[in-house]
């Protein structure tokens, strides 16, 4: 993303996209399908909608799909076709499939040993970052009205920062957030790298534009 933002070294930025559009989810072979279908059954999901995992050889989860789900969008805006299409297309499904009943998302499935998992805030706003080019339906709805009124609360610079970009992504008012996080940014010493970048963009986004948006 950061490649593709600054339009600079594009052989670099076409090797990590074929990358990722090689790397998923181990729930993407056959004989995970099987076991997800017969043996492990305490979490509730859809093994045929495979996105990315943290490490390979691991299972998909919400945030690096996400995240690949936006790097590739980003790479290839138009004309997509074949396994670029494919693998788009079953990121989607899979951060639908995932998505917790009462709105949102969780760092993995939306619901475990039958019971509904709470979503998380940088969690629901990554998502929704990813699904913002897609048709806007009750899901993806029901995750911005959730992240709209939970962010309104939220003293986290992190889970700020990201609600943020995500609400400003689908044109709601953010200037009140804003002004919050910036107090939380004076008042707290931001130590940890991820966030104080995280907070900056989110900061910048009016003036500078939202790095994570992709336009249908």
């Amino acid at each position: 993303m950061t490649l593709n933002t600054l339009g600079t070294f594009p052989d670099a930025a076409s090797h990590a996209a074929d990358w990722l559009l090689d790397a998923k989810g181990r729930e993407a072979s056959w004989i995970w399908k099987w076991k997800f279908r017969t043996t492990d059954t305490r979490v509730r999901f859809d093994p045929d909608k495979f996105g990315w995992p943290w490490e390979p050889g691991t299972c998909s989860w919400v945030v690096p799909t996400a995240f690949a789900l936006l790097a590739l969008k980003q790479s290839f805006p138009c004309c997509r076709n074949g396994q670029i299409a494919y693998r788009i297309q079953r990121g989607v499904d899979m951060l639908l499939d995932r998505a917790c009943p009462n709105g949102g998302w969780n760092a993995g499935n939306g619901v475990v040993y039958g019971r509904p998992m709470a979503p998380h805030l940088d969690a629901t706003a990554i998502a929704l970052l990813a699904l913002r080019s897609e048709p806007r339906q009750e899901l993806i709805e029901r995750g911005v009205a959730w992240l709209r009124l939970q962010s309104s609360s939220c003293s986290a610079p992190w889970s700020l920062a990201w609600s943020i970009l995500a609400l400003d992504a689908y044109d709601e008012p953010i200037a009140g957030l804003q002004k919050r996080l910036a107090a939380l940014a004076e008042r707290d010493s931001i130590e940890d790298n991820a966030t104080l970048a995280v907070t900056a963009l989110a900061l910048d986004s009016d003036a500078s534009g939202n790095p994570f948006e992709v336009i249908a």
